[in-house]
C-alpha cells in the first residue's frame, strides 16, 4: 500500500513539473549508457579498460586502440526476456529500456559507428479518479574514432546524436492534458586507456563532459556528468575487469556510485564462460546485482547470451539479452 501511495504521489509530481514548471517527465536514469554487446553485459558492464572489442566502445573509445584486425566487426544485441514481480511503472523507474533491439555496431581500426537505446518505456497510473500515461523513447547515434601513440596508450573520442519522444496523456480533476515532445541532443565523451604491462590495462572515461537534450515542449535536460575507471587484466584464455563508475547527476537527488567486476575464462577455444557482479558496495549481498552468460565462437561468427539477477523491495528481477557478432 505505501508503495503504490508513493508512486502515485511521484506519477502525479511528474505530470505537475511538466504541465507547470515545463521541467521534461524524464528520470535520473534515463540518459544512461548501457552494454551494447551481450558479452560486456554478462561482465557486469565493465569495459572501460577492455581493449580491442565492440562492448567496450560504450565505456571507453580508447579500446578502439587496440583494435589490430582490418576485418569489420558488427554486432547487435536484442533483449528477450524481463521477468519480475514487480509492476511494470516500477521496473521502468529501475531499468528503463524494455525488451526488443537494443544496439546495433559497426567497428573496424581506430573507428566505429553504433546505435542504442537508452530509454524504452511506458508508465501507467489509474487510481479510479484521476489517471497518467507516459511514453519516453530515446536513442543515440555515436562515432567513435581513436588513435594509439607510440607509448602503447590510446585517447579516445565519443561524439553522439541523441533523439527522441516523449508523450504524455492524463485526466487530473476532471481536465484533460495530452501532449507529445520531440528532442534533439548530444553528448561527448573523452577516454584513455594504457597498458601497463602485456596482461595488465588501465582505463578511464569521462562521460557527458558536455551533454544536453533540446525538448520541443519542456526544457532542456543536461546529461549527468560521469567518471569511469579501472583495470583490465587478461592472460591467456582468462579476462579480469573492475570498473569504478560515479555519477554527478545535475537535477534530483538521486545518486549512483558503481563497483562492477567481471570474469571471462574460455573452456575451449570457441566456447567460454562469463560472471560479473556490480552494486553500490560489493559486500552488502542483498544490493549486488550479479550476472552471467555464454559465448560460442563459430568461424567468423560470435554467438553471446547473458543474464542479470538481483532483488528489490524483497522481489527478484531477471532479464536476458543475445548479441550476434559477425567478422566481415
Amino acid at each position: 500500500m505505501q508503495k503504490k501511495l508513493l508512486l502515485s504521489i511521484t506519477l502525479c509530481l511528474f505530470l505537475t513539473i511538466s504541465i507547470y514548471a515545463k521541467k521534461p517527465p524524464t528520470m535520473p536514469i534515463s540518459y544512461n549508457s548501457t552494454a551494447i554487446s551481450a558479452r560486456t553485459f554478462a561482465m557486469a558492464q565493465t569495459g572501460v579498460a577492455m581493449p580491442g572489442d565492440s562492448g567496450g566502445i560504450a565505456f571507453n573509445p580508447a579500446s578502439l586502440g587496440y583494435i589490430t584486425s582490418e576485418k569489420i566487426q558488427a554486432e547487435l544485441m536484442i533483449g528477450i526476456i524481463r521477468d519480475s514481480g514487480l509492476s511494470k511503472n516500477e521496473m521502468s523507474s529501475i531499468d528503463p529500456i524494455d525488451l526488443g533491439l537494443q544496439s546495433f555496431t559497426i567497428l573496424q581500426q581506430q573507428g566505429a559507428i553504433s546505435w542504442r537505446t537508452l530509454s524504452s518505456n511506458e508508465i501507467n497510473f489509474n487510481d479510479g479518479t484521476n489517471s497518467y500515461n507516459k511514453h519516453e523513447r530515446i536513442k543515440a547515434i555515436t562515432i567513435s574514432a581513436a588513435n594509439k601513440t607510440e607509448n602503447g596508450s590510446s585517447v579516445g573520442l565519443n561524439i553522439s546524436y541523441l533523439y527522441g519522444t516523449i508523450s504524455e496523456s492524463s485526466l487530473i480533476n476532471n481536465k484533460p492534458f495530452a501532449q507529445s515532445s520531440y528532442g534533439n541532443g548530444f553528448t561527448i565523451d573523452i577516454g584513455y586507456m594504457k597498458n601497463l604491462n602485456k596482461s595488465l590495462f588501465f582505463g578511464i572515461n569521462l562521460e557527458n563532459i558536455l551533454g544536453f537534450m533540446w525538448w520541443e515542449e519542456y526544457d532542456y535536460d543536461q546529461l549527468p556528468f560521469g567518471i569511469r575507471a579501472g583495470l583490465g587484466y587478461s592472460l591467456g584464455t582468462f579476462t579480469l575487469l573492475a570498473d569504478y563508475n560515479k555519477k554527478f547527476y545535475r537535477f534530483g537527488e538521486y545518486d549512483e556510485n558503481l563497483v562492477s567486476v567481471g570474469l571471462e575464462q574460455y573452456i575451449s577455444n570457441v566456447f567460454c564462460i562469463r560472471l560479473g557482479a556490480s552494486g553500490t558496495d560489493l559486500s552488502k549481498k542483498d544490493e549486488i546485482k550479479y550476472t552471467y552468460g555464454l559465448g560460442l565462437n563459430v568461424s567468423i561468427v560470435s554467438f553471446n547470451v547473458a543474464g542479470e539477477s538481483y532483488k528489490t523491495d524483497d522481489e527478484s528481477v531477471s532479464k536476458y539479452v543475445f548479441s550476434l557478432k559477425v567478422l566481415i
